[in-house]
């Protein structure tokens, strides 16, 4: 698999984000909380605290039926986003 790097440009919900080639990436391996929910807003604020205007690196797993990535991500400095969400998650 090809790893690619793209800045975030946009928080879609709590577990993807919009690149700035307008590609949106879904955390692979995670499950997004409620729309609209506490948990939901919590899980936003938390990735965009990882990834918002930052330089990540994915490895696109598969695409699904609206065209948006599931990778592996991780930020410049090797940080994996995928695992820290996990963790997030599993606290809320």
């Amino acid at each position: 698999m090809v790893v690619k790097v793209a800045t975030a440009v946009e928080i879609v919900d709590g577990i993807s984000f919009r690149l700035r080639t307008d590609q949106i990436i879904i955390l692979d391996g995670l499950t997004v909380p409620p729309k609209n929910s506490e948990k939901e807003k919590k899980a936003m604020a938390a990735l965009s605290e990882l990834v918002f205007k930052k330089k990540v690196s994915y490895e696109s797993h598969s695409i699904d039926t609206f065209g948006r990535s599931k990778s592996q991500v991780n930020l410049e400095d090797g940080t994996d986003v995928n695992k820290k969400m996990t963790e997030f998650l599993a606290k809320l």
